[in-house]
C-alpha cells in the first residue's frame, strides 16, 4: 500500500495515495456537465508503473503540495469555464476538508465533449 507521510504539529499522518485519487475522481464526477473522467491513451502504460495515476487523474507530490491533473469528458451544452471552475473548487474543498494536504495546482483538461449525459443519482 502506497502512503504519503504528512508531518504536522509533531504528529505523523499516513494517507493512502489511492484515497487521494478516489477523492479527486468522485469530487470531479459530482459536477453537473461532467460526463466522466477520461483516461488518455498515453497514460495507460504509465498507470501500470506509476501509482500516482488513477483513471483520469494524475497526482504529483512535491514538497510544496500536490499537483493535480484531471482529464474529463463534458457535455456539449455547458459553459466550459464554469465547469472547470466548479471542478477545481469542489476538488480543492473535498481534499482540504478530508486530508491534511496542501494543493499547489489543479489543472483540468477537457478531453472530449459529448451530447450523452449520464444520469447522476
Amino acid at each position: 500500500m502506497a502512503q504519503i507521510k504528512n508531518y504536522s504539529g509533531g504528529s505523523e499522518t499516513l494517507i493512502n495515495k489511492n484515497m487521494v485519487l478516489s477523492i479527486i475522481s468522485l469530487a470531479t464526477k459530482e459536477i453537473d456537465g461532467v460526463i466522466d473522467v477520461y483516461q488518455p491513451t498515453k497514460l495507460s502504460l504509465k498507470r501500470i508503473f506509476n501509482r500516482n495515476i488513477g483513471k483520469g487523474v494524475r497526482v504529483k507530490y512535491t514538497k510544496f503540495g500536490i499537483l493535480i491533473d484531471i482529464y474529463v469528458v463534458v457535455a456539449t451544452d455547458i459553459e466550459v469555464n464554469d465547469v472547470v471552475y466548479k471542478i477545481q473548487h469542489n476538488v480543492k474543498n473535498s481534499i482540504t476538508s478530508l486530508l491534511p494536504i496542501k494543493i499547489k495546482a489543479i489543472n483540468v483538461h477537457i478531453m472530449d465533449a459529448s451530447e450523452k449525459i449520464l444520469s447522476k443519482k
